[in-house]
């Protein structure tokens, strides 16, 4: 039995979210005595032995033989580093949860399409008949999904540089990595220690795990050549040896240097290009999986998509609502300009991510009819986008769909998506669109 799997230790959590709580539950569950901490005051624990918060956390570090940290916590913050100076380990929720299973995990990270991609994973293989639980990132932690599903054959896991960070043997049979532009640098200080974050995903690989790579992503070009395993890649328009492709109007599977017809582009369920994107990873991953290609299809090609990704809520008095809240950065609010064909009136704003706004420019000006800004980033993207539009700024979210509901006539699309984290005004970018959906919902 290893260090993190045979009980009879005193181990803290640190961060008592979704992660925090469900890490707890997997420690006690294998036997563990369990310390939460937590900067808030009330926080809940159920399976914590005792919960320590505020300035009496530090005291109760040296009497931990562990300490697991949720993703939100920066390893390199004041308590994390006070722990390993005492020379106790630090790791976080997703090394702690594959250190307690055996079921082969197929993870996603990137910058966008994440979530999405995880999902449809996950959808492809049941309809293929396997049993998949879809975690990590996603908002059902992967500690959870064993606990509640041990016996799966597949793990679809979501992974954030953020947990990547604190892995030390997580060993994907196969990952892939969608993208890389600039995100959490506030966190990783610059693009280069954004991009090694992510890298870590393929760390351990051996000579038969799989990584697969985006061709057509110039981001991801610095990571080509890393991996002790197996390299695909997906890409659109020209054919490949091994991975998936597109040409025409057909997705190809390829693990023998021979293209495989796998289903017509015009019948998956996504639309748009990034969402072919995302289809070409699912085929890549599905096939390591050991699907054959037909046995793809109806996953391909009925999967709904997921909440708060370009999520149509209702259309009122001829206007669509759409809720796009899981776009937390420039690169996904560019995601979803580009695949809407009607007149836009964009609700974008909230804590602004360290990087150029100023980017999207050009496409704003090309697609939005009325800008409604919120949050702690609207003077800053009013600077960045004067000009481009009919500006509004407006403090709550409430009184932008209002102001949104004035701009829009019929034939128009109302589009949340903020480009922004959500922190400044909700816990969650699933908070946000929950409230969004509410709001639109009781237009009349």
């Amino acid at each position: 039995m290893g260090y993190w799997t045979d009980g009879h230790k005193e181990i803290g959590v640190f961060g008592l979210g979704r992660s925090g709580r469900a890490a707890a539950a997997l420690l006690r569950q294998r036997g563990f005595s369990v310390t939460g901490l937590d900067i808030s005051d009330v926080p809940e624990c159920p399976d914590c032995n005792r919960v320590v918060t505020g300035d009496d956390m530090r005291g109760c570090l040296e009497g931990l033989d562990g300490f697991v940290i949720s993703p939100g916590i920066d390893p390199a913050s004041p308590l994390p580093s006070a722990a390993r100076e005492l020379g106790v380990p630090v790791i976080g929720e997703i090394e702690l949860a594959f250190r307690n299973t055996d079921i082969p995990v197929l993870a996603i990270t990137g910058s966008n399409g994440k979530t999405t991609t995880a999902e449809w994973l996950g959808y492809t293989l049941s309809k293929a008949g396997l049993n998949v639980s879809v975690a990590g990132n996603t908002g059902y932690p992967f500690c959870r999904a064993i606990i509640e599903n041990p016996d799966a054959d597949f793990i679809s896991l979501e992974v954030s540089s953020y947990q990547l960070q604190t892995i030390e043997t997580f060993r994907p049979l196969a990952a892939a990595i969608l993208n890389i532009t600039p995100d959490h640098l506030q966190r990783h200080g610059n693009i280069e220690g954004y991009i090694n974050a992510k890298a870590r995903i393929f760390m351990n690989q051996h000579d038969n795990d799989l990584l697969i790579l985006n061709r057509d992503d110039p981001g991801s070009i610095p990571l080509a050549g890393r991996t002790s395993g197996l390299e695909w890649y997906f890409g659109i328009g020209e054919s490949l040896e091994t991975g998936a492709f597109s040409t025409g109007n057909s997705i190809y599977y390829s693990d023998s240097g021979s293209g495989k017809f796998v289903i017509d582009v015009r019948d998956i369920s996504l639309s748009g290009l990034h969402n072919l994107s995302n289809a070409l990873a699912v085929v890549c991953l599905a096939g390591k999986a050991g699907l054959q290609p037909e046995q793809m299809v109806e996953g391909l090609e009925s999967f709904p998509g997921v909440p708060h990704r370009i999520e149509c809520i209702r259309n009122y008095l001829g206007v669509s609502y759409v809720n796009d809240s899981k776009s937390t950065n420039p690169d996904s609010l560019k995601v979803a300009l580009k695949s809407i064909r009607e007149p836009i009136v964009l609700i974008a704003g909230g804590m602004a991510k360290e990087t150029d706004y100023s980017q999207l420019r050009s496409l704003i000006e090309d697609r939005v009819k009325a800008l409604i800004l919120i949050g702690d980033a609207s003077d800053m993207l009013e600077r960045c986008w004067s000009g481009t539009a009919p500006i509004f700024a407006e403090v709550t979210l409430h009184d932008a769909v209002k102001r949104a509901l004035d701009q829009s006539a019929a034939g128009d699309l109302v589009l949340l998506s903020p480009g922004c984290a959500s922190f400044d005004q909700y816990s969650s970018f699933e908070e946000r669109g929950e409230h969004f959906r509410k709001l639109v919902e009781d237009l009349s």
